[in-house]
């Protein structure tokens, strides 16, 4: 029952992320985290 809310919540957006990997940068850039959906296995990045 969980596992099938979870799966609703994926596709109205609501992902579940855990960090995946961390790149830091020097100078002006930030360090960038790589995402990963625990449910779906949906991948994104952003900066930290």
């Amino acid at each position: 029952m969980l596992k099938r809310l979870g799966q609703i919540a994926c596709l109205v957006g609501l992902h579940d992320f855990r960090v995946v990997e961390v790149t830091f940068g020097f100078g002006g850039s930030d360090a960038i985290e790589k995402l990963e959906c625990r449910r779906c296995g949906r991948t994104a990045a952003r900066r930290a």
